[in-house]
């Protein structure tokens, strides 16, 4: 039984999730995934994973391509990226302090059953539009919330300094002064001193 009500919830996220796709540009939506498209490339996607164990899913995210992520290739920090990946930014809903995607413990979704499928893809549906398609968006090409997103969690992105002085350079974005003495505050963002500091006073 667990298998066919999976079978059936993912066949009407699917649905969803095309729907959904065609209200952005660059997106489009494969079984259990959205793809972002940047200058014709796939350089994002999001995507729901089945953890067998407790018959439940959890959104992931990850950003490998677009105008930031090539900024930020020309840098090369003097310590880790907070990624055990390649990419600029990434996240997985069961390690995310705000639960946006899935109440459960480990912010996860039970597979649903047959009858309330439609309900719960419209309330997964509901959050990818209102929150993280565009958090992935603005990870791709910088835009007004793009800093912000960073600040609130610089752990998700590979190199914060170098994302946040990518963003704002390519993107010409107005930054305040605060904003810019929060990310010099945070030692989740400086890592280096002397290395991120100068990135950040440059914005100045």
């Amino acid at each position: 039984m667990g298998s066919e009500n999976r079978s059936h919830f993912e066949a009407v996220l699917l649905e969803e999730l095309k729907t959904t796709a065609m209200r952005f540009k660059g997106v489009v939506a494969s079984k259990n995934k959205l793809k972002f498209k940047y200058e014709k490339k796939i350089v994002a996607e999001l995507f729901f994973e089945h953890l067998a164990r407790v018959d439940a899913y959890v959104l992931g995210g990850m950003v490998y391509g677009g105008q930031i992520f090539e900024c930020a290739s020309n840098f090369t920090p003097p310590y880790k990226s907070n990624l055990f990946n390649e990419s600029c930014f990434s996240f997985i809903s069961s390690g995310e302090h705000y639960k946006r995607f899935g109440r459960e413990a480990g912010g996860a979704i039970k597979t649903p059953e047959p009858h309330v499928a439609k309900e719960v893809c419209a309330q997964i549906v509901a959050v990818l539009e209102e929150f993280y398609i565009p958090r992935i968006l603005a990870c791709i090409t910088p835009s007004e919330r793009t800093v912000d997103d960073v600040l609130s969690d610089p752990d998700e992105y590979a190199y914060p300094a170098v994302f946040i002085h990518c963003a704002v350079k390519i993107g010409e974005l107005a930054i305040d002064k605060a904003c810019i003495n929060e990310a010099l505050a945070s030692k989740k963002v400086v890592k280096n001193k002397a290395y991120d500091t100068s990135l950040l006073a440059d914005l100045e």
